[in-house]
């Protein structure tokens, strides 16, 4: 009887470790790809305000290596009804996945 009722349990005990990994590797790879979201927002805020650097609209695709793993940057620009903003969103994929790990919008300006 204490066998069978140790052996539900360490089954029941298995399966919560194992969904425990598996959501500590998903939080992993969730901040991850919002830190290269974020450095890549950042990037593009430090660039020297002119005409040179201003972004056109279109969609810009870049694979980093983070932590052995690679990761795909989609930034897309998009023009905006004032002429001098332009809306950035940033996709971070890791390269195994098809669906987005991070999504970042925000605003670029002319000046």
């Amino acid at each position: 009887m204490a066998l069978s009722i140790f052996a539900v349990v360490s089954v029941a005990l298995l399966r919560n470790t194992t969904m425990s990994v598996r959501q500590a590797g998903m939080i992993q790879d969730r901040t991850i790809a919002w830190w290269l979201a974020e450095n890549e927002m950042t990037s593009l805020r430090l660039l020297p305000r002119n005409d040179d650097n201003y972004p056109s609209a279109g969609v810009n695709r870049e694979y980093v290596e983070v932590g052995d793993t690679s990761w795909e940057i989609e930034t897309t620009v998009e023009a905006t009804e004032n002429d001098f903003v332009r809306r950035i969103v940033i996709n971070v994929y890791k390269a195994s996945r098809e669906d987005s790990n991070a999504e970042l919008i925000g605003f670029l300006g002319r000046y």
